[in-house]
């Protein structure tokens, strides 16, 4: 689309009900997702439909819980674990408005990536919904930084009506991954075609400290992208040579989304998790909507 197109675009949802069930990544319990259309303004809300009252969470950046190696949100009694594949669905296909009913604390992992998701959705549908979209334009330079582990992450202003995400993964001389870097326009056709296939990966070093802290239990090899000491991925393929940093991509645009709204400029990460990443969607979070563009004004070094 050009750029006079997208200066006012109007929100969507899914057309009609989806469904994807599947067990979750960390915890191993099946649970089963239904994505229903939801009216404008509402955006994006998980329901856990399994607990009494069917309490529901708002997928909000304010309502993060601090987690490893992936992104819970809670509220109240509710939680919900690893929600950055189906939210990077969502965003990187322009969904704006949508109620994830949910009848387990863990999204299904599916098969790592947000693919399953993109596919359900497009089965579903998305409609127009005749209202804009809230959106912002970044237009002063931000960086978060933890300058003991050498991560940061940035936001600058950028010449697109869209956002680009270039990513630098580097764990370091002594990973058997290589550094990679990439850099891609976060469009819906660039999303399904680049991003959303791309899957988890982990260490094999890490694989054995994860499961006996409880988590992946359920999983094998052919189940998880794990990189053995020698580089290579046993019982496994990639999809891309780069899958790693593509993965690491769709993660920050999952977690991004978390502020609520879609925004145009760049954003620059080196070693990023969702830890920064969390940090980052707060920060776009208080863009406000002009006409005139919108200008983020706070920054900060992660605690």
């Amino acid at each position: 689309m050009a750029a006079a197109e997208r200066s006012k675009p109007e929100q969507t949802t899914v057309c009609g009900p989806a469904m994807i069930r599947g067990a979750g990544l960390f915890h191993g319990q099946v649970a089963r997702v239904r994505l229903l259309p939801a009216e404008a303004g509402t955006g994006i809300v998980f329901r856990r439909v399994d607990l009494a009252g069917s309490p529901e969470i708002p997928a909000r950046v304010e309502y993060v819980q601090p987690g490893a190696r992936r992104t819970i949100l809670t509220s109240g009694e509710a939680r919900v674990e690893t929600t950055e594949h189906l939210l990077a669905a969502l965003f990187g296909l322009r969904v704006d408005n949508c109620v994830v009913e949910l009848d387990g604390a863990e999204v299904p992992a599916v098969d790592g990536s947000a693919m399953p998701f993109c596919e359900a959705i497009l089965g579903a549908g998305i409609c127009g919904q005749g209202v804009l979209r809230r959106a912002g334009r970044i237009a002063e330079l931000q960086r978060i930084s933890e300058p003991a582990s050498g991560q940061w992450i940035e936001c600058i202003p950028g010449g697109s009506d869209d956002l680009v995400i270039d990513y630098r993964l580097d764990y370091g001389a002594e990973s058997p991954l290589p550094s990679q870097s990439w850099a891609v326009e976060v469009t819906p056709e660039l999303f399904l075609r680049e991003i959303a296939a791309a899957r988890t990966f982990v260490m094999a070093a890490e694989v054995e400290a994860l499961q006996a802290a409880g988590y992946g239990r359920h999983l094998t090899r052919r189940e998880l992208v794990v990189f053995e000491a020698d580089g290579s991925v046993q019982e496994n393929q990639v999809r891309w040579d780069n899958e790693p940093v593509r993965h690491k991509v769709l993660d920050c645009i999952g977690d991004l989304a978390l502020s609520g709204l879609t925004c145009s400029g760049r954003i620059v990460a080196c070693r990023s998790g969702h830890k920064l990443n969390h940090v980052m969607a707060r920060v776009l979070s208080t863009i406000v909507n002009m006409e005139a563009g919108n200008t983020v004004r706070r920054a900060g070094r992660a605690a």
